[in-house]
């Protein structure tokens, strides 16, 4: 609860953060924090880690970002080199945590958001964003509106230890589903990360997952096994995990992590197809449908979008996947000019990482692509 938190105000230079490359899993390109710290004190949170050099301490302490909206609103009317592309608000902190409920930080990010007609990608463990329908709905009719709620258990006293001031499990797929009836334009989905070892991997609880994602009306789920395991956000984490009624976990998590921050990759390996089959025989997507901009980079992401997607199916069907692809796909979001007059000028292999078997993938899509506007989407690639 947010009670227990020390409220402080202060004034940031900038207000959104641009990435080097677009998230390829939730196709985000800048992102903003309208708070730093978090209320809902998720025991395995990242944010924890000395990564992110929080200001605060995280346990007790809340920064309000003052005038953000105002901050947002100036940089998105001045600068001359952003072009438009997906917001995330919140990431290492939620923006729809219980302090949210008053301060309205968020809300008000939204509003500059939709106003500039940016598209926004939604990570929440909050049944609050529901308050922000209104909203959500301008932005999914005028661009493109992504809302995902992460769940990793629909074990209400489990995620009660893990996410102590988060929305219950069932709220969440509550909120998903009455979003997705009430505007059927935004794209919502269930963010199945992190997996914790020994805790939330039973194939049972999993499948639980996404059969109650596929009825409350998720168009995807995606799924990461494992938890990073990183300083001090791993100390705190175990050191959780030793006081509670889980503590019968902390000897199998240390021996299979073995000092690592990630899990071994034949664990990952195994639930990912588990996973995978799962969400076949649900017929729930396991990606993210991205949005396209109208201008030069239109083809230049629809290409990525292609890439990315392949790699990734690969990685979750074989374990192997290919960084060449992969980086192919991700570099490709920064070319400056469309990929179809590359493509006409005969200069694909001069773009970097654009081997043969990149080329042969992609040439049948451009082909289509540059004699006119391709009635299919890249689905039919996809395969």
């Amino acid at each position: 609860m947010a009670e227990k938190f020390r409220l402080i105000y202060k004034e940031y230079k900038s207000a959104i953060n641009k990435l080097k490359y677009p998230d390829s899993w939730f196709w985000v390109r800048y992102t903003i924090n309208p708070y730093s710290g978090c209320a809902h004190t998720c025991i395995y949170c990242d944010a924890r880690s000395q990564r992110y050099y929080l200001e605060q301490d995280f346990e007790h302490e809340i920064i309000i970002k003052r005038d953000i909206d105002k901050k947002l609103e100036h940089t998105l009317k001045r600068s001359r080199s952003m072009l438009p592309d997906v917001i995330g608000p919140g990431g290492v902190t939620d923006g729809w945590q219980p302090v949210e409920r008053e301060v309205e930080n968020t809300r008000k990010v939204l509003k500059v958001i939709a106003q500039n007609k940016y598209p926004i990608g939604i990570s929440t463990k909050s049944s609050l964003i529901i308050r922000d329908i209104d909203i959500l709905q301008k932005i999914a009719l005028d661009t493109w509106c992504t809302v995902a709620f992460s769940i990793t258990t629909t074990n209400e006293e489990l995620a009660g230890f893990l996410e102590p001031f988060s929305s219950a499990p069932s709220e969440r797929f509550e909120t998903l589903k009455s979003l997705k009836e009430k505007v059927p334009q935004i794209q919502v989905g269930i963010n199945l990360i992190p997996i914790i070892p020994f805790l939330e991997d039973n194939e049972d609880d999993l499948e639980d997952i996404v059969r109650k994602s596929k009825s409350a009306g998720a168009d995807f789920i995606l799924f990461s096994p494992g938890l990073t395991l990183r300083d001090s956000q791993a100390q705190f984490f175990i050191n959780k995990l030793k006081e509670s009624k889980y503590n019968y976990v902390v000897k199998p998590l240390l021996e299979l992590y073995k000092g690592q921050m990630h899990p071994p990759s034949e664990y990952a390996k195994k639930l990912n197809l588990i996973l995978y089959t799962m969400c076949q025989e649900y017929d729930i997507n396991i990606r993210e449908k991205r949005w396209i901009p109208n201008d030069f980079r239109k083809w230049n992401y629809k290409v990525s979008e292609l890439l990315l997607n392949k790699e990734y199916l690969e990685l979750v069907r074989t374990g192997k996947g290919s960084n060449i692809m992969k980086w192919a796909g991700l570099i490709l979001n920064n070319l400056n000019e469309s990929i179809i007059d590359v493509y006409r000028r005969g200069d694909l292999p001069k773009l970097k990482n654009f081997n043969k078997e990149v080329i042969s993938i992609i040439n049948p899509f451009l082909n289509e692509a540059a004699k006119s506007e391709p009635k299919q989407g890249i689905d039919k690639f996809l395969k």
